[in-house]
C-alpha cells in the first residue's frame, strides 16, 4: 500500500471519529434542551434541525481543517515509522520473554518428574 492511500485512510478515519464526537454531543446537548424546556412536537424539531445544521458546520469548518494540519503526510510517516521500530523492540523483547518463560518451565517440569519417578 502506497504511502498516500494510507495517509489518507488514516484521516479519513479520524474524520469519522471527529464527526461521531461532535454529532454525540450535539445531540445530547439536544436532547437536555428538549427535555429541560418540556417544548412541544414542532419547537423540538427545530432544535433537532438547528442541532443538525450546527454538527454539520462544526464538522466541516472545524474538525476537517484541523485533521487537515495535524496530520500532515510528514508527521504521519514520522508517527508510522516511530511506531514500527517500537513494534520491533516490543517484538524482540517478546522472544526473550518467552525463551525465558519457556526454559523456567521446562526446568520446573523436569524437576516435578524427578520427584515423582523417586516416590
Amino acid at each position: 500500500m502506497s504511502t498516500y492511500r494510507r495517509n489518507t485512510i488514516i484521516r479519513s478515519i479520524a474524520a469519522v471519529c471527529g464527526d461521531i464526537t461532535v454529532g454525540l454531543a450535539v445531540a445530547s446537548a439536544c436532547t437536555w434542551i428538549i427535555q429541560s424546556a418540556a417544548l412541544g412536537l414542532f419547537l423540538s424539531f427545530l432544535v433537532w434541525l438547528t442541532g443538525t445544521l450546527i454538527a454539520l458546520a462544526f464538522s466541516q469548518y472545524i474538525i476537517h481543517p484541523v485533521i487537515h494540519a495535524l496530520l500532515s503526510e510528514r508527521k504521519l510517516d514520522q508517527a508510522l515509522d516511530a511506531v514500527a521500530s517500537l513494534a520491533d523492540v516490543a517484538h524482540g523483547a517478546g522472544v526473550q520473554v518467552a525463551g525465558g518463560l519457556g526454559r523456567c518451565m521446562n526446568s520446573a517440569f523436569s524437576a516435578g518428574t524427578a520427584r515423582f519417578r523417586a516416590v
